[in-house]
C-alpha cells in the first residue's frame, strides 16, 4: 500500500515580546519647595473649615478662599508674603546643603531619572550640577581674558565692551606669548583628566 504523507504542521507564530517598561529610578530626597503666600492662606482656610465640622467641598471652599484672599487687607497679606520669603530663603539654603551632601553616584542616578522624565514630556527638570565635580579648565583665550580682567586694565568698560577688548588684544598677542597660555591649558587639562577619571569611578 502506498505510504500516506504525514501532514506537516505549520510552526506556531511566536507571541510578540512585551515591551519592558523602563525601570523606575527612585528620586533623591530633596527639600520641598514651599507654598506661596496664597497657598498658606488657603491651607489655613481649609484647616478652619475642617475644624468646624462643616462638610468640605474643595471646589466650593476654593472659591470662598479666593474671595477672602482678594478682600484681605494688604497689611494682612504682607504677613503671608513675608513668611513665604523666609520659607523660600530657607528652602534655597537647605537645597544647597543637600546638594553638597549628594554623592557622585546619587547625582548620576537623579540625572538619569530627570532625563527619562524629560523624554516623556516632563518640563522644568534640568540636570543637577554637582558643585564638587571637576571643572573643565579654561581655554587659551579665556585664560588670557582672566589675566586681563584681574589686571583691572579694562575695569572701566562694560562686560560687553570688555569681551570685545579682550578679543582685540588677543588677536595682537605674539605666537610666543600665546604658547605660554597653550602650555597652561595643557597642564590644567592633564590634571582635569585625572580628577575626572577619579570622579567618574565613584559613580
Amino acid at each position: 500500500m502506498p505510504k500516506v504523507a504525514k501532514e506537516v504542521k505549520e510552526p506556531k507564530a511566536k507571541a510578540p515580546k512585551k515591551e519592558q517598561k523602563p525601570k523606575k529610578i527612585t528620586a533623591v530626597d530633596m527639600p520641598k519647595r514651599p507654598g506661596t503666600s496664597w497657598n498658606m492662606f488657603f491651607r489655613e482656610h481649609m484647616e478652619k473649615v475642617k475644624a468646624s465640622g462643616k462638610p468640605v467641598v474643595p471646589t466650593v471652599e476654593g472659591a470662598i478662599a479666593a474671595e477672602l484672599w482678594k478682600n484681605l487687607p494688604d497689611s494682612e497679606k504682607q504677613v503671608y508674603q513675608d513668611q513665604y520669603k523666609a520659607n523660600f530663603a530657607a528652602f534655597k539654603q537647605n537645597t544647597k546643603d543637600r546638594l553638597d551632601e549628594l554623592t557622585p553616584a546619587e547625582y548620576k542616578l537623579e540625572n538619569q531619572r530627570r532625563a527619562a522624565l524629560r523624554e516623556s514630556g516632563r518640563k522644568g527638570l534640568p540636570p543637577l550640577k554637582d558643585p564638587n565635580a571637576p571643572k573643565r579648565p579654561l581655554s587659551n583665550f579665556f585664560l588670557y581674558a582672566k589675566d586681563l580682567r584681574e589686571s583691572g586694565q579694562f575695569a572701566h568698560l562694560s562686560l560687553k565692551e570688555q569681551s570685545k577688548a579682550f578679543a582685540d588684544a588677543w588677536s595682537k598677542v605674539s605666537d610666543a606669548d600665546k604658547a605660554v597660555y597653550t602650555e597652561r591649558n595643557r597642564v590644567a587639562m592633564e590634571a582635569y583628566k585625572i580628577e575626572k577619571a577619579q570622579y567618574d569611578a565613584l559613580t
